[in-house]
């Protein structure tokens, strides 16, 4: 059976992050957790909460988060009700959540854990940081690629996605769609005199950068009213494009449209989790001289695949994992290697 720890025991922080409910994430974080054993102090929190207890799909229970004794965790103070640990409180921050504020605790036995941790990048970096004072020595972040608020760049080392067929129940469309993600979270670091210039002006919603280095600050509530203007200043000298936030379709839509306005731009995020795109779309862009760069660059270590779907359609694992592979630079693992092991688990944990 795999050993993940190998590939996470140069990191004092690591994400994961989910494209979809059910496509196994927390099976693999149980194997993280199984997997550094006693070899580090873990510590563990979640970005947001995610999700019900209760499968709505399936309705049965969803796979629960088991601790060692010892682990650092942070969750809602409502949560601590859910986790059957014995438990020491360490610290109560004032970070206010829809499960009450964020609680840093040490597990005093083994145990199940109900983890909703903060909504915002500033407050997971504290919590994480609170965490490694009283002991972590290696902190896991629970995430998702729908969690727009936090740049998983901003708070953890390295990454994890996980992807499965709960995504869809066309597997190539499965494969199309991970091979985008993982290409978004791969994308390469803006130089460093672009990313200079960007810290500059890092609170403004978006900006255009010129080659005869004059500047345009949009300042606009929303991408539907950023791509009505954007027009406006597309010129041919266009150099990049900085956006605080998400990139969306819709801005991708106003730089097709107005294809012959510019040559060729550079479309800058924070980093590979905030362009939301279709493959079609993605395509179209680049046709339209559009390339992406961000300002933080993601170590993506590995892809984790679940050939299972909630509907009860299984992908043949060998297939899917080896389509995927073919599309992708990163191993792809199942990581149980044997399905038979990853759906009891799922079934149990």
């Amino acid at each position: 059976m795999l050993d993940t720890y190998k590939f996470i025991e140069k990191y004092k922080r690591i994400s994961i992050i989910g494209m979809e409910k059910n496509v196994g994430k927390t099976t693999l974080l149980n194997k993280l957790i199984a997997d550094i054993g006693t070899n580090k102090k873990l510590g563990l929190t979640s970005i947001g909460r995610d999700g019900e207890d209760i499968d709505v799909v399936t309705n049965t229970d969803k796979p629960r988060i088991y601790v060692r004794r010892g682990s650092i965790i942070a969750t809602g103070r409502n949560c601590l009700a859910k986790c059957d640990i014995t438990k020491e409180i360490l610290y109560v921050t004032d970070f206010t959540t829809p499960m009450g504020s964020i609680v840093i605790v040490r597990a005093l036995s083994d145990g199940y854990v109900d983890i909703a941790g903060p909504s915002y990048n500033k407050q997971v970096k504290i919590v994480v940081e609170l965490m490694e004072k009283f002991g972590s020595e290696i902190s896991i972040v629970d995430g998702a690629l729908g969690r727009k608020s936090t740049a998983i760049s901003d708070v953890s080392e390295a990454t994890i996605l996980s992807t499965g067929a709960a995504l869809s129940l066309d597997m190539l469309k499965v494969v199309e769609e991970t091979k985008k993600t993982v290409y978004f979270l791969k994308l390469d670091e803006a130089e460093k005199n672009i990313k200079e210039r960007v810290e500059e002006l890092r609170d403004k919603k978006a900006v255009l950068f010129y080659k005869n280095g004059e500047v345009a600050i949009l300042e606009v509530d929303n991408s539907i009213d950023l791509s009505n203007i954007l027009k406006e200043y597309l010129k041919k000298d266009l150099e990049y494009f900085y956006i605080r936030g998400a990139i969306t379709p819709k801005i991708i839509e106003a730089f097709i449209n107005n294809r012959g306005s510019y040559e060729k731009i550079t479309l800058l995020a924070e980093d590979g989790t905030k362009f939301f795109l279709s493959s079609s779309l993605l395509d179209k862009a680049k046709l339209s001289g559009m390339e992406f760069q961000v300002l933080n660059k993601i170590n993506l270590l590995f892809v984790t695949i679940n050939p299972h779907s909630p509907l009860g359609v299984d992908f043949n694992k060998e297939e899917f994992k080896n389509r995927l592979q073919n599309e992708v630079s990163v191993p792809v693992i199942n990581v149980l290697g044997d399905w038979l092991i990853w759906n009891l688990l799922m079934r149990i944990v």
